[in-house]
């Protein structure tokens, strides 16, 4: 079996006094056998060649970053294909190109429950847009993040998912990592 670039996003580090510094990503990572590991900004995002699949560095890394931040630390995976279709799918290209800023990728931990999703109602927190999409949501948020209603918390009720946020050009950023690690 050849190897997989695995993009890790964790969830909820850095925030609320649960600090797991990149250095400490990196050697964990590597202390765990992955190859080429490539941490991009401080908010716990990593780039990855594993032997095996997403979903075992998923829970492998997890554990091992539980262990060395005295925390719990979930990991959210995705193969670089698995993100470039994530990236294509976009279905919000204005807001993408004129406001990445505002626009986010989630990434749950499985597929979401369309019929919980689409009993969910988002018009009662604002006028943010959402598009689910299998084990990803596309929210753009025209009055900005930071003053929305429409926050991780509300959104995991709704998919009766877990769930980390990334911001477009993060998306984009850390695609360009897993391409670098494909071509190594």
């Amino acid at each position: 079996m050849g190897d997989d670039v695995v993009i890790g996003l964790l969830r909820a580090v850095n925030v609320g006094g649960r600090t797991l510094t990149s250095a400490v990503l990196r050697a964990t990572a590597s202390d765990l056998g992955y190859r080429d590991v490539v941490t991009y900004a401080a908010s716990g995002n990593v780039v990855l060649r594993a032997v095996h699949g997403a979903p075992q560095v998923a829970a492998d890394l997890g554990a091992a970053l539980t262990t060395a931040a005295g925390f719990e630390v979930r990991v959210v995976t995705r193969t670089s294909r698995q993100w470039d279709r994530a990236v294509a799918a976009l279905p919000f290209a204005d807001a993408a190109r004129d406001d990445p800023a505002r626009l986010a990728l989630v990434a749950w931990d499985g597929p979401v429950d369309t019929t919980r999703v689409d009993a969910f109602d988002p018009a009662r927190y604002g006028h943010e847009q959402l598009a689910w999409h299998g084990s990803e949501l596309y929210a753009y948020y025209p009055d900005g993040m930071g003053r929305s209603r429409l926050t991780l918390p509300v959104l995991e009720r709704a998919a009766g998912r877990t769930g980390t946020s990334r911001n477009w050009r993060t998306v984009l950023a850390l695609a360009a990592l897993a391409h670098e690690r494909a071509g190594a």
